[in-house]
This record gives C-alpha cells, sequence and structure tokens, in this order.
C-alpha cells in the first residue's frame, strides 16, 4: 500500500512541478504558420521564457522591456485567447518608417546585406530573397518576395509602454503594419529555443509521414 502511496506522491510532486515550470518559467509552442520565416518554419516546435521579462526576476524595471531584434510572443488585444510570434523591431518612442520594405528607426535606415542561400523548404523559393538585415549590434534574417507589392509604411512614433513588432517574412505577414502596436503588459514570453521541428509540408503528398528537420532540433532561434 505504502508503495502506491509514494507512486501517487512523487506523481502528484511531479505534475505540480510542470505546472509551476509552464506557468513561471518556460512554455512550448507550435509555429502553425511561414510567416516568421527563415527564423521559425512551419512546425517548429518552440520553447519560450516567461522569466524574460519578468518584473520579479530582474532587480531594474529596464530590464523587464523587450529589445529590438527579440521574438516574443504575445496575445493580439481582440484575441487574447490566441498567442503570436513576431520579432520587436521598435520600442516605445522610437519613429518607425518602411520605405519599398526597408525599415528605417529614428529615421536611420537598417543594414540589409543578400543571402545568396536558398530557403529550402519553402512553396516557390525562387520567388523571395534572404536578406540579413541588422541595426546597431543585433542581426537577424529576413524574406523578401522579388516583385513585391507597394508596401510602405508610416511614419509612425511608438506609443509608451508599447512595441512595434514585424514578421520575419516580410511579404507574408499580418503584424503591426495591419493592426498596430503592442502594448507590453500583452507580452506572454522571449522565444529561446527550437526543440524539435517537422517539415509539415513533407507529409501533404499522401504518401509518407512529416520528416523531421534534424538540423533544427534544439537549435537556436535567432
Amino acid at each position: 500500500m505504502k508503495r502506491w502511496q509514494d507512486y501517487f506522491i512523487t506523481l502528484g510532486l511531479a505534475v505540480i512541478c510542470a505546472l509551476v515550470v509552464r506557468e513561471f518559467f518556460l512554455t512550448a509552442y507550435k509555429v502553425p504558420t511561414g510567416s516568421m520565416q527563415p527564423t521559425l518554419k512551419p512546425g517548429d516546435f518552440i520553447f519560450a521564457s516567461r522569466i524574460a521579462y519578468a518584473p520579479w526576476y530582474h532587480s531594474s524595471d529596464e530590464s523587464v522591456l523587450p529589445q529590438r531584434g527579440d521574438l516574443i510572443i504575445y496575445t493580439y488585444p481582440h484575441a487574447p485567447e490566441t498567442t503570436y510570434v513576431k520579432r520587436v523591431i521598435g520600442l516605445p518612442g522610437d519613429r518607425v518608417q518602411i520605405t519599398q520594405g526597408r525599415v528605417s528607426i529614428n529615421e536611420q535606415e537598417l543594414k540589409y546585406r543578400l543571402i545568396e542561400d536558398q530557403i529550402a523548404d519553402n512553396p516557390n523559393a525562387e520567388n523571395f530573397s534572404i536578406f540579413d538585415e541588422s541595426y546597431e549590434n543585433r542581426n537577424w534574417r529576413v524574406i523578401f518576395q522579388k516583385f513585391p507589392e507597394n508596401k510602405d509604411f508610416g511614419p509612425l512614433i511608438i506609443p509608451p509602454g508599447e512595441v512595434f513588432v514585424l514578421g520575419d517574412n516580410r511579404d507574408a505577414s499580418d503584424d503591426s503594419r495591419y493592426w498596430g502596436t503592442i502594448p507590453i503588459e500583452r507580452v506572454r514570453a522571449q522565444v529561446v529555443l527550437i526543440w524539435f521541428s517537422m517539415d509539415i509540408l513533407s507529409g501533404n503528398t499522401g504518401t509518407s509521414y512529416p520528416s523531421v528537420r534534424w538540423e533544427r532540433v534544439f537549435s537556436s532561434p535567432h
């Protein structure tokens, strides 16, 4: 009898620990769309840190703010039950403008360098180009259509307590260009790890299961 009691006590403690970790420290998500390619791909399973912006975890309020270039998990004001992932581009007080797809922050255009690699599992990859986009000491990769529509934006001064976010797949992302800036209190976590990845397109033929992208397992999303 004591053996079963010990078993249930151990199981209960494990469940409690898992709930505490999920609520306060680390949460898992699955990426469903290609709006964050090439950084995050459909079928990526990611871990996000809940303590990255938690006031109780930091010694100063300044550390709580998301930083430019962070990948954040947040909720949309009109759909609080749904989570989204995008990249922080503008911070409170920044002046953001997009001209012919190129982003300027406080009238300083971000730097762009063409990357020759193709996107292996992106449909119609021949219609896209990959660029390294950088601002000050941070950089990330973005996708542009080779023949994009006119998608100029702004200028916009970001309100206090809010951030401006974009998808890395710039011509296939609904983001702050369309539904506005994100209140910082709606930011839930920062993406820190791709722990598993499946090429969901490889299983759409009806003849095979999705293949594992082994090169992305336990990889950095930055």
